[in-house]
């Protein structure tokens, strides 16, 4: 699904208005019904009053709208109308002619006026202030006014907002986030928007929830995006059906190298995600000392061992003439010995097999951040998958997540990699630019070994002949639903990595 900036979201809705597809008020009329809708079915509204803030552009109007239609359906309704300056829309003066007719209670807020009491009550807020159209910080008075909204919320119901919560910038960091309102829950049109998966605006988007405003999809496949956010119906048409006669040979050969003293289970648990993917035969390589556990727990995968007993040092690790993938880093350690074999076995892989995609994560990453020299000695078709302590050691410090979202960018497209930003919303960004935003998971991932996983996830997708990017979106999708399937089950607390590889079978079923 492509995420929009908000000069695309406008072109959008004056294409639908000037093919005569639909009129700016009908528009405006289809997105408060979505609103109520939503509303009437999530919300306990029956005997409940609505407060209303609506500002005097687009947003505003779908207030207003959304005013009428409660108003109709017999719910109490004030709206209270923020003048923050003299420039209304078109639209906005539409429904304000429209909700006049009406015994709805309207006041005017206007800037240094007091501001108006709120009373605990059995009821809810809407923000429709601002919606997507904010772009400059505001007064001292109206930043006042919304952190008012916001130490007085406890005493609504919920709060819910309107396409974005009032005071956010989509395409840019906020520099002042006491004037945002905080917002329960967040009803936004047809597309999310990139402030949604961001960690700083956690304590202010709330749930959002996507609403179908029925936009033509012949006029959103003509737009171009560098953002996109993995939904169930891109991850379903990308996954590939197996043939009837296929053999394991269809599916190739992988290697995972990794593991030390005390951290061979990194190694088990990357073993058994990659197989239960469905590569055709898996390799792993460890130190001497992981060969009976790994042979007694992962009995599908064939086993080469380090002549060093608790830490890889072999300058000379063999890749099998068949491997079509890599991954490397699970558990390795930082010994000087394994920093030096790492370093020796990507040069030997950029000269001889630089075509052969592989996947570095854990402390093959802490290595690249120790020797960042090695950085120009990645071969080709490297993803790397940090998690944000991870990238911070690796390519610095950023200063707001829109700067992140920058640097990841950047970095990848200066070392030409696939970078997988791990967290809520896990981030691929790719060597041409485009990032995208995972729809999957839960805090119950946030448990040892769940990159471990991941990466043999990675793995086993590249080697069955998926492309990078694909490899990529399908492995992070499934890695988050896995994790949703066991929350159900277990909880978040509860989860355990083993359990994400468990219900691998469940989200492919799923999807």
């Amino acid at each position: 699904m492509k995420i929009l900036s908000s000069n695309q979201i406008r072109k959008i809705d004056k294409f639908h208005v000037e093919t005569k597809l639909i009129s700016h008020v009908k528009l405006m009329d289809i997105a408060a019904k979505s609103c109520f809708n939503w509303i009437n079915k999530y919300c306990k509204i029956k005997n409940k009053s609505f407060t209303i803030l609506v500002g005097n552009g687009n947003n505003g109007g779908d207030g207003l709208a959304l005013s009428i239609i409660l108003y109709l359906h017999g719910i109490s309704v004030t709206v209270y109308i923020i003048n923050i300056s003299n420039n209304f829309s078109n639209e906005f003066r539409i429904y304000k002619n429209k909700i006049l007719k009406y015994k709805i209670k309207i006041y005017n807020i206007y800037e240094n006026d007091i501001f108006p009491v709120i009373k605990k009550e059995k009821n809810y807020l809407i923000d429709a202030i601002f919606g997507i159209g904010l772009n400059r910080e505001l007064n001292k008075y109206w930043k006042n006014f919304i952190h008012y909204i916001n130490i007085n919320k406890t005493k609504f119901e919920s709060v819910i907002s309107i396409d974005i919560p009032s005071g956010i910038f989509i395409e840019k960091n906020n520099n002042d986030f006491k004037s945002i309102i905080k917002a329960d829950h967040t009803l936004t049109f047809q597309t999310p928007k990139i402030p949604f998966f961001l960690p700083e605006y956690e304590n202010f988007i709330g749930q959002w929830h996507l609403l179908d405003i029925g936009w033509k999809n012949e006029y959103l496949k003509n737009i171009h995006t560098k953002n996109y956010f993995l939904d169930n119906i891109f991850i379903k048409k990308i996954i590939k059906k197996r043939k009837k006669f296929s053999h394991k040979g269809n599916y190739g050969h992988g290697i995972i190298i990794g593991g030390s003293y005390g951290m061979i289970g990194s190694m088990i648990l990357s073993g058994k995600a990659s197989i239960r993917c469905g590569i055709g035969k898996l390799t792993m390589y460890v130190p001497y000392c992981g060969y009976q556990i790994i042979q007694s727990t992962v009995p599908e995968a064939i086993l080469k061992t380090d002549k060093k007993k608790y830490f890889i040092n072999n300058n000379n690790i063999t890749i099998p003439y068949d491997i079509k993938a890599i991954g490397i880093g699970m558990g390795i350690g930082t010994n000087i010995n394994t920093i030096y074999a790492l370093e020796s076995f990507l040069l030997k892989c950029k000269k001889e097999i630089p075509m052969i995609p592989m996947v570095i994560d854990a402390d093959a990453i802490n290595i690249l951040s120790k020797k960042q020299e090695l950085l120009s000695i990645l071969p080709k078709n490297v993803i790397l998958t940090p998690h944000p302590k991870e990238f911070y050691r690796l390519f610095g410090k950023w200063k707001n997540d829109y700067n992140k979202l920058s640097l990841l960018r950047k970095i990848s497209e200066k070392y030409k990699i696939f970078l997988i930003l791990k967290g809520a919303h896990t981030i691929i960004s790719t060597p041409d630019g485009i990032l995208y935003f995972n729809s999957t998971g839960n805090p119950g991932l946030s448990t040892a070994g769940s990159g471990d996983v991941l990466s043999g996830i990675i793995v086993s997708f590249l080697s069955q002949g998926y492309s990078l990017n694909n490899s990529c979106a399908i492995s992070v999708y499934l890695h988050g639903l896995s994790g949703d399937i066991a929350k159900k089950q277990l909880g978040e607390e509860s989860i355990i990595s083993t359990d994400i590889i468990d219900n691998i079978p469940n989200a492919f079923q799923k999807i």
